[in-house]
């Protein structure tokens, strides 16, 4: 626990100083993340050699949805049928489809318009509106935290089989203390919702924050790994840490988008 911790203020400090000092820096920090969460994801599938060309492509086009909007504004049609014409095209050289097939496609393209959009719309929020960036962190940052301190402290019953570790009492803890705190942020700084909207909106994205827990979770789980990489202690890897955070980022979005 001790190691989490200590691993925990750093990736926050590193989060909050390079957002203290310059956007851009931020910005960077955020491209990066994204960049080796791909490679954490892709690498449980594919080291060999005969992917790297596949890698490649798969980085260009993350780079290119992680950017838009920001330093230029693509249709994001155009951004995904490149996406699928660069993925799906690569299968006609390789001569065993056993290598790289439909299916390993359908997956590398899964991971990259997942990872891009998910990881550009912080990079956009960062820019467009700093206060929802910020509070995306936040919703996920306090349920996440509560939910262990909850599970480890007072935790009797297991929520489910995908993560043995997490309990209903710590992920009612982590749901609560989520939304009130996160609502409170919402409420005060950015504004203009009631504050039963508020509270129905942070409930919704703390929510969303622990099915992204449990979905990276059933991802280790299929593939038979414990972390996806061993970068941060205590945590794992770029996505063990960026986890929930994604999913959030992804409902506000579409949250954002509808309203």
């Amino acid at each position: 626990m001790k190691q989490r911790t200590i691993s925990g203020i750093v990736l926050l400090l590193i989060l909050v100083g390079s957002l203290v000092i310059n956007i851009k820096l931020f910005n960077l920090v955020i491209l990066i993340a994204a960049l080796i969460g791909f490679n954490e994801i892709f690498n449980i599938k594919y080291k060999k050699k005969e992917y790297l060309v596949i890698k490649c492509l798969a980085i260009i086009n993350l780079i290119i949805l992680l950017l838009n909007n920001t330093f230029y504004k693509l249709d994001v049609g155009v951004i995904v049928t490149f996406l699928i014409l660069s993925l799906t095209i690569p299968i006609l050289f390789y001569k065993d489809n056993k290598i790289y097939s439909i299916v390993d496609s359908l997956y590398v393209l899964g991971i990259v318009l997942f990872l891009g959009l998910a990881f550009g719309n912080i990079i956009y929020l960062s820019n467009d509106n700093l206060a929802l960036c910020i509070f995306i962190f936040i919703v996920s940052f306090v349920s996440d935290t509560y939910a262990y301190l909850g599970g480890s402290l007072i935790g009797k019953h297991k929520f489910t089989e995908i993560s043995p570790k997490k309990t209903i009492e710590g992920v009612v803890i982590g749901t609560v203390m989520g939304t009130l705190i996160s609502g409170m942020y919402y409420y005060n700084i950015i504004a203009g919702l009631t504050i039963a909207q508020t509270l129905v909106l942070c409930l919704f994205l703390t929510i969303l924050s622990e099915m992204g827990d449990l979905l990276f979770s059933s991802i280790k789980r299929h593939y038979g790994i414990k972390d996806f990489s061993n970068l941060i202690p205590g945590h794992g890897g770029i996505l063990d840490r960026f986890d929930s955070i994604l999913y959030v980022s992804l409902g506000l979005y579409l949250i954002i988008s509808i309203i």
